[in-house]
């Protein structure tokens, strides 16, 4: 506090400006943070190693970190004079700049290669091990600048012993960017709304990026109507980050990207009758995810090889008017609770689409709207159904709104298969 009392600075516009803009940058980025990481926090232990989970985790965890960062960011750009003046050395501010920028960088990255190169764990370890020698590299260089000033020249961008920073810095940052885009709007194949929402977050990504850019090109001009440019990259990459904020927070779960792995039966019916129109389950083996030998045995009579999708719709029909009536909302109901799962309805003007999943979560509920909206839009004559499916083409349907790849029947050679196999 001695050395902050006795600061004689004379502050410019444009440092105070800056200033106030950092105070609602490190405002922002700190609620960003905290926003998202008490969202992990509250969710379930066991969905906490989903990969959307992980990846909003380091995401709060980088803004913190990002938040952290302005603080010597501050002090180095417009204090350090006056704080050298006073015989104290804040030489090794920039390095440890750096190490904060590193630290953040290397941890998306690391996240990011987890989730993607689960099975090549050599190349994930090679990679990740080289960001954090390098991240201790940079914090030595920080403890040498702390022991001697003069070591600050070999802190500086163009000198030879910045290389590994340099790689690290670019590498990781294309590792991060796409690793985050390829995941969150490929990999997790989110809905179509939130994919929206995450790709407008990303947008905010690049704006603050551009703004970062324009503050790293214009903060050592001496022109002062050039150094204007700094306040204006500063606005723009706060505003960058404030779309990212709101476009991120407005997800209203991380369980949105885990809804294809949530859903267990579709059924389309008719909503007066309870005829059914299409069934479809949604559950698969994965040979991948089985271990070890098993033996298995199954006798499946003919006539029970597929379930009585009339009589499961008839029913369910059934129990939704009987609850509506108990309700008083006729015609309203859209979910109902049944032990761990959720039944959740969309009715149009014929047909009724259920959907059984394990949680009522908010993208099944647009998913069957547009579901339903489609089939009725593509079969104009439903309210006259004669009972006959084949003339009827939702399965199509299906596999676009819920995208769905169609699958390829495979032909298995009569020597690959056994009356006996271990799998």
């Amino acid at each position: 506090m001695f050395f902050i009392q006795n600061i004689n600075h004379e502050f410019t516009t444009i440092e105070v400006i800056v200033m106030v803009l950092y105070g609602a940058f490190i405002l922002l980025l700190t609620l960003f943070g905290s926003d998202l990481l008490a969202r992990y926090i509250r969710a379930d232990k066991r969905t906490r190693g989903d990969a959307a989970y992980m990846i909003f985790f380091i995401i709060s965890c980088a803004m913190l970190g990002y938040g952290l960062y302005l603080f010597p960011a501050f002090i180095n750009y417009f204090l350090q004079k006056d704080f050298e003046a006073q015989d104290l050395n804040l030489k090794w501010i920039p390095a440890f700049q750096y190490v904060i920028m590193l630290s953040i960088i290397v941890s998306i990255g690391y996240v990011c290669l987890l989730i993607l190169l689960k099975n090549k764990k050599v190349i994930l370890y090679s990679i990740s091990l080289f960001g954090i020698l390098t991240v201790l590299y940079m914090f030595i260089w920080m403890v040498l600048c702390a022991i001697d000033p003069e070591n600050i020249r070999y802190v500086v961008i163009s000198s030879p012993t910045m290389i590994p920073v340099i790689l690290v810095i670019f590498g990781f940052g294309i590792i991060d960017f796409l690793g985050i885009v390829y995941i969150l709007v490929v990999k997790l194949s989110p809905q179509r709304e939130v994919r929206r929402r995450v790709l407008f977050g990303i947008f905010g990504i690049i704006i603050a990026g551009v703004g970062g850019f324009i503050e790293i090109s214009i903060r050592k001009m001496s022109n002062y109507d050039q150094q204007w440019w700094y306040v204006y990259g500063t606005l723009i990459e706060l505003f960058g980050f404030l779309i990212m904020r709101y476009f991120f927070l407005s997800i209203p779960s991380y369980d949105e990207f885990s809804w294809k792995s949530g859903m267990k039966e579709l059924h389309v019916i008719i909503a007066e009758t309870g005829i059914s129109l299409f069934y479809q389950s949604f559950a698969e083996i994965v040979a991948s995810e089985l271990h070890g030998d098993i033996k298995v045995t199954a006798t499946i009579p003919e006539d029970e090889n597929r379930p009585n999708t009339d009589l499961v719709a008839g029913g369910l029909v059934g129990i939704k008017g009987m609850l509506s009536e108990i309700s008083g909302d006729r015609g309203k109901l859209e979910n109902i609770e049944i032990g761990e799962k959720s039944l959740i309805f969309k009715q149009g003007k014929v047909v009724l689409c259920l959907l059984l999943a394990d949680e009522n979560l908010g993208v099944y509920h647009s998913i069957l709207e547009e579901l339903v909206e489609k089939i009725e839009l593509s079969h104009p004559d439903l309210a006259n159904f004669n009972g006959d499916t084949r003339k009827l083409h939702i399965q199509p349907i299906v596999e676009e709104v819920f995208d769905i790849k169609p699958k390829k029947k495979k032909q298995i050679k009569n020597n690959q298969v056994s009356e006996e196999q271990k799998v």
